[in-house]
């Protein structure tokens, strides 16, 4: 099923509170068996309009929309939120909105030169969410033991060697 434009859902939050507009927001929902995937999209400029919009949207998401707005849990916990900002974030930034996990999944995207179109949001939504690929990765034949040798982690290699239960195993790591 594609990705559908939900405008009637950002009219339904407007009325809820007047007085927060989120300038750029868009609702998107993608139909699955019996329950809809909601995803919501904003534009921004930079960092700083990033960090003053993130968790304010979070929360109006969570406030007017997930506990207001849905009844099948299924919905309630697939909902994202999707940045496209103009600047570069950086990495310290990114981790902190996308590894807030309150009310919905958050995901940057940056580094853009102009104001994307519709079709350019619902592309990149679409390979993030549901036509991703998963390649094979090739996994090192070589043993853990070698791996820390190489590494140099020899004191692990003999913390593990004794073969400790997990609570002698915190205690000595404690002790290290």
């Amino acid at each position: 099923m594609p990705l559908n434009k939900a405008n009637h859902i950002i009219e339904s939050l407007q009325e809820k509170d007047k007085n927060i507009t989120f300038e750029n927001l868009k609702c998107w929902s993608k139909e699955e068996n019996n329950y809809n995937i909601y995803i919501f999209s904003i534009q921004l400029a930079n960092r700083s309009k990033l960090l003053q919009v993130h968790a304010e949207l979070r929360d109006y998401i969570a406030i007017y929309f997930q506990s207001q707005f849905l009844e099948k849990n299924v919905e309630r916990w697939n909902i994202y939120q999707f940045f496209f900002i103009k600047d570069k974030i950086d990495e310290v930034t990114k981790q902190l909105v996308e590894q807030d996990k309150f009310s919905t999944r958050k995901i940057i995207h940056d580094g853009f030169d102009r104001e994307l179109s519709d079709e350019e949001i619902i592309s990149l939504i679409d390979v993030e969410l549901f036509n991703f690929t998963v390649s094979k990765r090739s996994l090192d034949s070589d043993s853990v033991d070698n791996f820390l040798k190489s590494k140099g982690h020899d004191e692990v290699i003999l913390i593990l060697d004794k073969k400790l239960t997990a609570e002698e195993l915190i205690k000595t790591l404690n002790h290290e």
